[in-house]
């Protein structure tokens, strides 16, 4: 089956630790949980995808080691094809990861991800059968070696990850930055101005996330925002990730941009409910019964 999207980047197994506060210098925490998981931004959002009912392909590198072979399987359960990821000699990147229920919050120690393989073959093709590529900040500097720029092939999405300030977004079809790297990008202008600017001059769609406020987003100069849901927060862990994923998915489906974010902020509200990024994330059925409930 050709995929309808194909997800670009980073791809990981985190283990993380759920505790009351953060511990001081030299003291220990007990945590009341602690799990490993799969991780990565492009990870993340595939499995978002997956699970809104979208064909979807991963184009990454992993390491020829036990998290390398656990991360396939994950794929293999979630249904993800992952012909186009390549084996690389590094090991397989991965975070240590303390979520603090007091702030809500989490501090993040990472493996560099291994240096990313050159794009194998099957990659290529995946990434040419696709309707959409999603690309996280390491898959972004992969396209051209997947033959792929905005206007000759799949639309190209972005997850604005990091280092975002002087990015040009005429290179991307979305463009999904948090409304703090908006901030950045142009200290003087509103959120809403912000959006304006950059969709009007890179002719393409702009949206920012905004936590638990919910999301904005500007179209054809038309502005549109959405407000978040509230859940009862576990772990904030990749929620910005599952965002990213669902409002492709919507995209994808064919939902006019204001009930795609909408819908978009209702997962990532969701996946909150888990430690870890992935466990929480629900099918388009679990989605479209929450949100029969919470209109």
């Amino acid at each position: 089956m050709k995929p309808e999207v194909v997800c670009v980047g980073v791809i990981t197994i985190d283990t993380i630790a759920s505790v009351d506060r953060y511990p001081g210098e030299d003291e220990r925490v007990i945590a009341d949980q602690i799990i490993r998981a799969g991780g990565g931004p492009a990870a993340v959002s595939a499995v978002t995808l997956a699970r809104q009912g979208i064909s979807v392909a991963i184009v990454g590198t992993i390491g020829d080691d036990e998290d390398g072979r656990e991360i396939l399987r994950i794929f293999e359960r979630e249904n993800i094809d992952s012909s186009g990821v390549s084996v690389g000699s590094a090991p397989t990147g991965g975070s240590v990861i303390i979520a603090s229920r007091e702030h809500h919050s989490r501090a993040i120690s990472t493996r560099q991800p291994p240096i990313q393989s050159k794009p194998n073959s099957r990659a290529i093709e995946l990434v040419s059968q696709a309707q959409w590529i999603h690309c996280d900040h390491v898959g972004i500097t992969q396209l051209q070696a997947l033959g792929i720029s905005r206007g000759t092939g799949p639309y190209i999405s972005f997850d604005a990850g990091y280092g975002v300030e002087t990015f040009d977004a005429a290179l991307v079809d979305l463009f999904v930055p948090t409304d703090r790297q908006m901030a950045a990008r142009h200290p003087s202008l509103s959120l809403r101005q912000a959006l304006e600017k950059d969709s009007r001059e890179s002719n393409n769609t702009v949206v920012a996330t905004r936590g638990s406020l919910g999301s904005a987003a500007v179209r054809d100069g038309s502005f549109y925002e959405a407000e978040g849901f509230a859940v009862e927060v576990v772990s904030t862990l990749g929620a910005g990730d599952v965002f990213h994923g669902a409002l492709v998915a919507q995209i994808v489906q064919g939902r006019e941009l204001p009930d795609c974010l909408r819908r978009a902020n209702a997962v990532a509200a969701l996946s909150c409910l888990g430690l870890d990024g992935q466990s929480e994330i629900p099918t388009l059925s679990e989605l479209d019964t929450y949100l029969e409930k919470n209109t």
